[in-house]
Parts: structure tokens; C-alpha cells; sequence
């Protein structure tokens, strides 16, 4: 607008004006072009500017997720690898149990299968032991009904020789004894067991002396005790049932 005056109002011819006006409107219009090309170059540089700094923020903003992210996911599979190792330590641990449980079970089943053949055992060696007393018991009974028979024979070396055979079979049966008592003993590992296999033994020891002392008093012509038999019978007996019973005891005890 001052240049509008200026050229207005200056001296000079009005062609001269129109051309200092056509100038001056130029130059405004330059002027003008000038600044507004300033005002948009401003304007974009300062967009461009902001646009710059939004990207560095979101790239900024990006890079603090992609790090949580991956924190993330470093810890979530820290925490699958360590439940997989406690997982594998579990299994590994529950095995081993399991194998010891197993173990233990068989040793068990092992011990228990050995203590009842080892009470079979011991039945079946006292049942042979027993056999034997039987057998000694019946022929105790024989020796006394022979040697009432014999007694009448008069002459002594009649009666000694008569009396040999029954009692050479009670002394075999002694021996069996013997063997079968020999047997058991070293079968047999119950204490109680064992004081009843000595009772035995002595029960047929007083049965041996009955038996000698009748084939001495027959062979001399004497009438023997009548009542050492039967009591040394019953003894024996005795003594053989409390020992199956006890043995019977131990096995039925292995097995429950």
C-alpha cells in the first residue's frame, strides 16, 4: 500500500506511473510468492521436523516393546525350560521310587519266599524225624511182646541168640534217627525248634536204655519192668507231637 502512494502521488508523467505501478504490483506479487514460499518452507521443515521426531518416538516407543517382548519371551521360556526340568526331575525322581518300591517289593517277596521253603523244610526234616521216633515207638512194643516169648525159651544162649534180630532192628532204627536228627538240626534255625529236636533225642536215648535193659533181663531169664515200655512210649510220643506242632506253628506263621 505504500508503494501504491508513493507511485500515486510522485511526479512525473502518468505513463511513467502505470510502469511504476505494473513494477511495483510485480515486485509485490514477488514479495508476496517470497514469503509465502518462506511460510510453506517453514511450515514443511517444521512438519517435516515433526514428522521426524513422531518417527523417532514411535521407533523409540517400538523398540522398548520389541525389548518387553522379548523379555518376554525369555522369561516365559526360562520358566517352560525350568518346568520341563522339574517336570524331567519329577519323572526321574517317581522312577527311581518306583524302582525302589520294586526292589524293596522283590526282596521282600524274595525274604518271604525263603522263609517259607526254609519252614518247609523244616517241617519235612521233622517229619522224617518223627518217622523215625514212630518207628522206634512200634518196635519198643515189639521187643517186649518177643521178649515175653523168648523169656520161656530155657536155655540163655537160645534167648540171646532169639533176641538179636529184633534188637539189631531197634538199633537201625536208632541210627535212621540219628541221621534224620543230624539233618534237621542243620536245617532247622528256630531255637525253639532246637530244644525240641534235643527233647526228642533225649526221650529216644531213655528209649534205648529200656530196650537194653529188657534184652538183658530176658537174656538172663528175668522178667522185665513192665512198666518202662509204655511210659517210654509215651514219651517219645510226646515228645515228637510237641515238636511237629511247633513246626507246623513256624510254617503256617511264614506263610501269612
Amino acid at each position: 500500500m505504500l508503494l501504491g502512494w508513493l507511485i500515486l502521488f510522485s511526479p512525473g508523467e502518468s505513463g511513467s506511473r502505470a510502469q511504476w505501478f505494473f513494477g511495483a504490483a510485480v515486485f509485490t506479487m514477488v514479495l508476496v510468492t517470497l514469503w509465502q514460499t518462506t511460510v510453506v518452507t517453514r511450515q514443511a521443515a517444521r512438519k517435516a521436523a515433526e514428522a521426524d521426531e513422531r518417527l523417532r518416538a514411535e521407533l523409540a516407543a517400538a523398540d522398548v516393546r520389541a525389548a518387553r517382548q522379548l523379555a518376554m519371551m525369555r522369561s516365559l521360556h526360562e520358566t517352560e525350560m525350568e518346568a520341563q526340568r522339574e517336570l524331567s526331575r519329577a519323572e526321574l525322581e517317581a522312577h527311581r521310587n518306583v524302582s525302589r518300591a520294586e526292589l524293596k517289593a522283590h526282596r521282600e517277596l524274595a525274604r518271604t519266599e525263603r522263609a517259607q521253603l526254609l519252614a518247609q523244610q523244616q517241617k519235612l526234616a521233622v517229619a522224617e524225624v518223627s518217622r523215625a521216633v514212630g518207628t522206634h515207638t512200634h518196635l519198643l512194643g515189639t521187643l517186649w511182646n518177643e521178649g515175653a516169648r523168648i523169656l520161656t525159651l530155657p536155655d540163655r544162649d537160645e534167648r540171646e541168640a532169639a533176641m538179636g534180630p529184633i534188637f539189631e532192628q531197634i538199633a537201625q532204627v536208632v541210627k535212621d534217627f540219628a541221621v534224620e536228627l543230624a539233618n534237621a538240626q542243620v536245617l532247622i534255625a528256630d531255637d525253639r525248634l532246637h530244644r525240641a529236636l534235643i527233647r526228642i533225642n533225649e526221650a529216644v536215648l531213655t528209649a534205648m536204655q529200656v530196650a537194653e535193659d529188657i534184652h538183658v533181663a530176658v537174656v538172663d531169664g528175668h522178667d522185665p519192668d513192665p512198666n518202662a515200655v509204655p511210659a517210654a512210649q509215651r514219651l517219645l510220643y510226646e515228645r515228637a507231637a510237641e515238636t511237629r506242632h511247633l513246626a507246623w506253628e513256624l510254617l503256617r506263621t511264614s506263610l501269612q
